[in-house]
């Protein structure tokens, strides 16, 4: 399912390429999954790319100490000493800081400076220290997985106004220093370019593209838990502000709860997921069978047993960010229920592509109904079927191909103008 990457083209010009972010392999999903799939690409066109990054963290944020390799690839990692605190807030500026001083460090030491700075943000203050010590010579390409403004305009009071002050004036001046930004959504970008005043003709938008394996591997108890007798509702993927994981969990023990033979079952990790699972497990009213992250390469048979996939979106955060796991449910012609605010670019997606259905509430009754009503439609189509009336759409609009190629454009555009 995942699309082939890259080979190298006749005549094309080799560069060096540095790939920046706190995220990377063997992290299993997604900022980290979408950099090392980014890496891998580059190198098989036969670029040299060098990464600096921490350690494993996400999405429980408790660094894993990682020397695993990659071929063609150097990878530098830090933050091993790290002690993440439970508020999301400290938690984000402890790794801004971190990774500043880091990134800065390690970029000194390089004996070969790159031709290409990949930045990926957030987080966004390493660039801003970066960028004075980079020549000019190197280009600069940013590439926005979240506008983190976003996020923190959704809450009040002084500490969270002076944040957001701070966030929106390190994104400006970071976005606007790169000779290239790439976007995950049209609407990000729309947002960042009149928020933060961005040459729109260095911009571009390429949503995330398909990661995902042929391998269908038994895991056991885990997906077992996915009976074929059930109608198995599932939710997989890390848990946080952008999934609004309370209301997910309310609407899902509804229908658990209401609704014949369906069970709901969330497969997380993380601080938001651990939080959850300790209020809920001992509680009798909870019906939604709460379970670990599903790693890699049992993602193929986890979609192959659900019957519906839920992506949450919370109200206000459209122009935030766009699910990376999205192509990969489309690839794998899993049926989706959206839960979005109306007019949002994801829901958008869906209904152009006829891959499901969105919702535009949070209220669990009102959900609860809807998924009562549509719920033959979603599986009225075979997952086969769905596969291959998707697989044009999904080469079209989530192609990790057309993403490499604006990345090295830079390089050729700053040939032709010298």
């Amino acid at each position: 399912m995942r699309q082939p990457i890259l080979r190298q083209r006749k005549n094309l010009k080799l560069v060096n390429v540095l790939l920046l972010s706190p995220f990377f392999f063997p992290e299993a999903i997604s900022t980290g999954k979408y950099n090392t799939c980014l890496a891998e690409a580059l190198v098989s066109a036969g670029h040299g790319v060098s990464v600096i990054s921490s350690h494993p963290v996400y999405p429980d944020w408790r660094p894993e100490i990682s020397f695993a390799s990659l071929p063609g690839m150097k990878i530098q990692r830090g933050g091993e000493w790290i002690r993440y605190p439970a508020s999301g807030v400290l938690r984000r500026a402890l790794l801004e800081l971190w990774y500043a001083g880091y990134a800065l460090s390690r970029y000194t030491r390089l004996t070969d400076k790159p031709d290409i700075v990949i930045s990926v943000f957030p987080p966004s203050l390493f660039f801003l220290l970066l960028n004075l010590w980079m020549p000019r010579s190197a280009l600069r390409v940013g590439i926005a997985h979240d506008l983190q403004g976003v996020y923190a305009a959704r809450t009040g009071g002084l500490l969270y106004r002076t944040l957001n002050f701070a966030i929106h004036l390190v994104e400006k001046k970071c976005f606007n220093a790169c000779d290239k930004m790439i976007f995950l959504s049209s609407s990000m970008a729309g947002r960042a370019i009149a928020e933060y005043q961005l040459d729109a003709t260095r911009c571009s938008v390429h949503y995330p593209f398909v990661t995902l394996t042929d391998e269908i591997q038994n895991s056991g108890p885990r997906l077992d838990a996915l009976s074929p007798d059930a109608f198995n509702v599932v939710y997989s993927g890390a848990l946080g502000v952008k999934q609004n994981p309370y209301g997910l969990f309310a609407f899902m023990n509804k229908i658990s709860g209401t609704q014949e033979n369906v069970q709901c079952h969330i497969f997380s990790a993380g601080p938001v997921f651990d939080q959850l699972r300790a209020a809920k497990q001992n509680d009798d009213g909870c019906k939604v069978h709460l379970h670990p992250l599903v790693p890699t390469h049992q993602l193929a048979e986890l979609y192959t047993r659900s019957d519906v996939q839920i992506i949450p979106q919370a109200l206000n955060t459209s122009e935030g960010s766009l699910p990376s796991k999205l192509p990969n449910l489309l690839a794998a012609g899993v049926p989706v229920f959206v839960i979005c605010e109306p007019g949002g670019e994801l829901g958008e997606l869906i209904e152009s592509a006829d891959a499901g259905v969105v919702a535009h509430t949070w209220d669990s009754d009102e959900l609860a109904g809807q998924f009562k009503m549509y719920k033959e439609k979603l599986i009225a189509e075979s997952k086969a079927a769905r596969r291959q009336r998707l697989q044009a759409f999904v080469n079209r609009r989530f192609n990790i191909k057309t993403l490499v190629g604006d990345v090295l454009s830079v390089a050729s555009k700053k040939e032709k103008q010298k």
